[in-house]
């Protein structure tokens, strides 16, 4: 066995030692390392734990590459422009104000169910329940079933549709198999497994009708403006970096849009915003998938190695 692998082996060990105290400390229990070997659990605090239709496998070649996170301001978009996600986010969220937080979790929720173990999985699920116990009103919720499952199903169409444009399409049974391991984003967000479209051809029609129901609001209008314009990020170096990169993201967050939400969102496509949109893409298509994998797989590697350190530190994910 190389260093390497033992050096990862410990890393995950010590993390799993490190969830079963961080649990402790939040419910009062006293747990010890020997307890980390554990049966697989499937009731937690917060309620039941799922398993996704199938284990992701295939999908780790998708969400590894950072090019797949490009598409991220349109997932939000699209997530907001459901009335009660909407409402949610722009009157208990911080947003605006906390976006590199807000980023971070949810690239490590992603990191996490796709390459995490099933302890720090459950880990992520609880503290997302937590998290978004508080947020609700009288006609929203932020644990809604399925307000999760359309989430989740942001998250899935807006990561293939960037994989796509850079690593060209998928074919029909690597498609197949990407999307029912997608259902992790989902399940771990306790959606059940059975409300997740049985194929692509089913989510086809639900992702059709959930787009013929969304209204962009003016808090989610409000939302969508602060997170373009960048506003909320302190001056310095990932200020300069989202100022630079805000016309990409404006340009590909326009065209992949559906036409309808785009035009309510202020972003209409323009003869500029295509041109570009192919320029892009193009470039992207050109270079990306020709550069090492290391560079490519970078945010993945920092982003989980963060959370692991976090989890040993007591500090959570």
């Amino acid at each position: 066995m190389s260093s390497t692998s033992t050096s990862t082996e410990t890393s995950v060990l010590r993390t799993r030692a490190a969830i079963k105290t961080f649990r402790a400390s939040k419910d009062g229990d006293k747990v010890t390392t020997s307890e980390v070997a554990e049966p697989v659990i499937t009731e937690g605090k917060y309620g039941r734990y799922y398993f996704p239709l199938e284990e992701p496998d295939e999908m780790k070649k998708i969400v590894r590459e950072s090019t797949s996170l490009e598409l991220g301001v349109a997932a939000v978009l699209l997530e907001i422009a459901l009335p009660e996600v909407g409402k949610g986010v722009a009157r208990h969220s911080s947003f605006t104000y906390k976006r590199i937080e807000r980023a971070r979790r949810t690239v490590i929720y992603i990191y996490a169910m796709t390459f995490g173990t099933p302890e720090e999985r459950r880990l992520i699920t609880d503290a997302t329940h937590r998290a978004h116990s508080h947020v609700k009103g009288k006609d929203y919720d932020a644990n809604d079933v399925d307000a999760q499952l359309w989430v989740a199903a942001t998250i899935y169409w807006t990561m293939v549709q960037s994989y796509e444009l850079t690593f060209g399409k998928l074919d029909d049974e690597r498609a197949e198999r990407v999307y029912r391991e997608y259902s992790v984003m989902a399940t771990a967000l306790r959606v059940p497994p059975e409300k997740w479209p049985q194929d692509r051809a089913a989510f086809q029609v639900y992702w059709d009708d959930m787009i013929s129901k969304l209204e962009v609001s003016d808090e989610a209008r409000g939302v969508a403006n602060d997170l373009i314009n960048q506003k909320g990020l302190p001056f310095g170096f990932l200020w300069l970096y989202a100022t630079l990169k805000g016309p990409i993201t404006r340009v590909l967050t326009t065209e992949v849009l559906p036409e309808r939400i785009r035009n309510d969102f202020g972003l209409p496509s323009t003869p500029y915003t295509r041109q570009m949109f192919k320029l892009i893409t193009g470039t992207n298509a050109a270079i990306i998938p020709y550069l090492p994998v290391s560079w490519r797989e970078f945010p993945k590697n920092y982003y989980l190695a963060d959370m692991r350190k976090r989890i040993v530190e007591g500090k959570g994910p």
